[in-house]
């Protein structure tokens, strides 16, 4: 079933290994931690690895952890609150982008295996990659909850949510900050499949072998419509008028900003993620955050 390893590479908190079917597991394991976390350590290695699979390019990668708890909790919090100003605050999630952005241009196809939870950088990183699967139990849970954090999704969520399960959900998830449970995130796409986590691999396997590949997710046409530009500035004041209900803008930018961010941009190319970067860079110097 694709799971007997070969050339295994370790890298700290990662493990690389090829099997008979030419496809590639990199399995994360912090070492000394009950969940993983997406530290700068953590980013580095896997961008080490990255470049590996793209000098030696595997059928497929499968992105995988071996913690009993779940797939990755998020960026390491304790990195941001030593954050003095913008600039330095800019250079570390800049940097987490291009390590996010490198694994979305892997030259071959590419699978998030999620068990337990995914959230922020953790969900990011799994939106990074082409497909996703994910165990269908009650455990499962898939958010993205920076805003509870007085910052925003800064490893590219705020754009890559939106163009994968559209306007509505992702700024639902992103303004609330509350997580998806399986059915719902099958239902709008957040998840390709959700299968027994006994199958999870076989699962994960299955994708990538397909022939004809199935094509990614992408946000319903109404949702395509709802961030065209024309539309945009309607949503917006719509969503701005919802947030401005529960909180006021100088007591908590992070909601108003992930709306701005989307209106200008429109969840579009490499302007919307350095603008996502710069934007919670500032965040990370506000009282709120």
């Amino acid at each position: 079933m694709g799971e007997a390893h070969m050339n295994d590479i370790a890298s700290g908190s990662w493990t690389l290994a090829r099997d008979a079917e030419g496809l590639a597991w990199l399995t994360i394991d912090k070492p000394g931690t009950s969940a993983n976390v997406l530290s700068s350590g953590v980013l580095a290695e896997l961008d080490g690895l990255l470049a590996a699979l793209e000098r030696d390019r595997p059928r497929g990668v499968v992105v995988i952890s071996a913690k009993k708890s779940g797939f990755i909790a998020g960026a390491d919090i304790r990195e941001f609150t030593g954050i003095t100003d913008a600039a330095s605050g800019y250079e570390l999630i800049h940097r987490g982008q291009e390590v996010l952005n490198r694994l979305s241009r892997l030259p071959c196809p590419s699978v998030a295996a999620i068990h337990g939870f995914a959230l922020g950088g953790g969900l990011e990183l799994a939106l990074a990659c082409r497909y996703r699967v994910g165990v269908a139990d009650d455990r499962l849970s898939l958010g993205l909850p920076e805003v509870q954090l007085g910052i925003h999704p800064g490893f590219g969520g705020t754009v890559r949510s939106v163009r994968t399960v559209g306007v509505r959900p992702a700024m639902e998830m992103m303004l609330t900050g509350k997580p998806v449970r399986a059915e719902k995130a099958l239902r709008i796409g957040l998840v390709d499949r959700l299968v027994p986590e006994a199958e999870l691999r076989s699962a994960a396997r299955e994708l990538l072998l397909a022939a004809p590949a199935p094509p990614p997710r992408r946000a319903p046409l109404v949702e395509r419509l709802l961030g065209s530009a024309p539309l945009r500035p309607l949503v917006r004041h719509s969503l701005t008028g919802q947030v401005a209900r529960r909180a006021r803008r100088e007591h908590y930018p992070a909601p108003y900003a992930i709306i701005e961010l989307w209106a200008r941009y429109g969840a579009h190319g490499d302007a919307a993620l350095e603008a996502e970067a710069r934007s919670i860079a500032q965040l990370f110097t506000t009282e709120s955050s």
